[in-house]
């Protein structure tokens, strides 16, 4: 993967992760004078929204994982996965 690809890669993990703290920004209230979401007091989120968010952001971060493996040697014997 050329180093082009890996930041692009990188730029879209990051925007899907911007996306995913925006949506718990827009829904979820901060403790006073904290960043701490307040999830006690929060109101019901729409479950496949959340899904749909987290569902692009692990796909932003499995599509960086091959370089990341190639470039450090990892093999899936050196990892812990549970899935």
């Amino acid at each position: 993967m050329e180093k082009s690809e890996i930041v692009g890669n990188l730029n879209a993990l990051f925007q899907k992760r911007s996306e995913f703290y925006s949506f718990f920004d827009k829904n979820i209230k901060k403790i006073h004078n904290t960043e701490v979401f307040d999830f006690k007091n929060a109101k019901d989120l729409n479950a496949e929204e959340v899904y749909k968010l987290f569902y692009h952001y692990d796909y932003a971060i499995r599509k960086i994982l091959p370089a990341v493996y190639k470039a450090y040697e990892i093999t899936n014997s050196d990892l812990e996965k549970d899935f």
